[in-house]
């Protein structure tokens, strides 16, 4: 059975490594699908010591890391489309429920000082927004409020600001940042069509992709709308854009007309380079936190599993090998 890609993305996002960019002594937080759960996991940047953080009879999803690496939140799926947030330790100890609301609340990504964690959370369509908490669960605050879906929240490097996908009608889907206390609301892009999947650079800039009239385009704007310019123009679907530390370059997914394969871009438009060739699904790339490689999920022989290359595509690596559905979701600074 071929799995979709948007399904298999929601169990998702040593010595010879650490030369690659310290992999080893990172943390890569990945969830695990069984047969009736889905569990939350964590492993070093090379494959090593693996942990399972959440157990029993749980549909536990999206892991995002702290920015010291020491905790994470993910969110608990619940009967009826409802879905909590949670935060633990990485070493499994200090379960807390953060929220608990009438509604479904997923995408949880942690700022860069740690002090907030952006989500979205809707029930029926046209009531999905962004919000804000607390890592002890107070402070909830709606930073968004209309009768559309807002998604996909992304924070800006200063943790000032924070990038999100509104659809303003149908599938006409536009880029909008907002300031953390709600006020300073910003539509940055405005044209038939879709513009989604949001990604904040750590030198400023925003990544986003394009979709209309049959063609796929991967762009970039400025948090003010300005600057807007191409990087990648394709007759195929494109998605996941994904910076790297430094802002220099994005990993993204292209469909190849059979399954999903894995490029990279520099952030002036050159060095367009295939990272994966096969006959696998491979998506959902993150980079690892010194730029040095990248994680990402490979789907081959009915199981998907987590793997890691170098930037330029070589030295593969399958850090997991089980039966079930693996896929990486974050991979940051180890505790």
């Amino acid at each position: 059975m071929v799995w979709p890609k948007g399904l298999l993305l929601a169990v998702a996002g040593a010595a010879g490594l650490a030369g690659a960019g310290g992999a080893g002594a990172a943390t890569i937080a990945y969830t695990s699908l069984g047969a009736s759960s889905s569990h939350v996991w964590v492993m070093r940047g090379d494959g090593s010591e693996k942990d399972e953080l959440t157990t029993g009879s749980v549909v536990d999803v999206g892991p995002s890391l702290s920015p010291s690496g020491s905790r994470l939140v993910f969110v608990r799926r619940l009967p009826g489309g409802r879905g909590d947030l949670y935060r633990v330790g990485v070493g499994g100890a200090g379960l807390t429920r953060l929220t608990q609301t009438a509604v479904g609340e997923a995408d949880p990504a942690w700022s860069p000082g740690g002090g907030l964690i952006a989500f979205e959370a809707g029930g029926a369509i046209g009531t999905s927004e962004i919000l804000v908490v607390e890592p002890d669960g107070t402070g909830r605050r709606r930073l968004t409020s209309n009768t559309v879906d807002d998604v996909d929240p992304v924070w800006s490097p200063s943790g000032g600001r924070i990038a999100f996908t509104r659809y303003v009608g149908g599938t006409n889907a536009e880029i909008y940042v907002v300031k953390t206390d709600g006020t300073g609301l910003r539509r940055l892009t405005d044209r038939p069509g879709s513009d989604y999947g949001a990604d904040w650079s750590s030198t400023g800039w925003i990544a986003f992709v394009r979709r209309g009239g049959g063609v796929h385009e991967l762009r970039l704007v400025r948090r003010d709308g300005s600057g807007q310019r191409r990087l990648v123009r394709s007759s195929r679907p494109l998605g996941s854009p994904t910076w790297s530390p430094n802002g220099s370059r994005l990993v993204f997914e292209l469909w190849d007309g059979e399954d999903w394969e894995l490029y990279v871009v520099s952030f002036n438009g050159t060095g367009l380079r295939r990272l994966t060739q096969n006959g696998s699904g491979d998506f959902g790339p993150v980079w690892g936190p010194e730029g040095g490689r990248i994680a990402f999920t490979r789907f081959s022989g009915g199981s998907n599993n987590v793997w890691t290359m170098r930037g330029n595509g070589t030295d593969k690596r399958r850090l997991t090998s089980a039966s079930t559905h693996e896929a990486v979701s974050d991979w940051g600074a180890g505790p």
